[in-house]
């Protein structure tokens, strides 16, 4: 009975961290739409970094300019929503377990 408690325990904590993996792409999806916002924030590296870090298949597919100069990424935005959706999946899982 504690490994079972003990799993679902470790599913749920896996769900936060895909959630809060899926919040922090979000944030930069919205920030890069702005132009100039990733250089004073000073994240320009990071984001070069997570794009590496992407597949190959997905990485820099639909990069859509906007009206305000920055540039939508659709790439994160598909990752974001792919890593929400496990993060439901591992909570559903979690709360059969339990």
């Amino acid at each position: 009975m504690d490994s079972r408690r003990a799993l679902a325990v470790a599913l749920s904590l896996l769900g936060f961290a895909f959630r809060l993996f899926a919040l922090v792409l979000c944030a930069l999806t919205v920030i890069l739409c702005f132009n100039g916002f990733a250089t004073m924030l000073g994240i320009v590296n990071f984001v070069v970094d997570l794009t590496r870090a992407l597949p190959d298949i997905i990485a820099g597919y639909g990069l859509i300019p906007t009206p305000f100069g920055g540039v939508f990424r659709f790439d994160f935005a598909v990752v974001a929503a792919v890593c929400f959706f496990v993060d439901y999946l591992l909570g559903r899982i979690s709360q059969t377990i339990r």
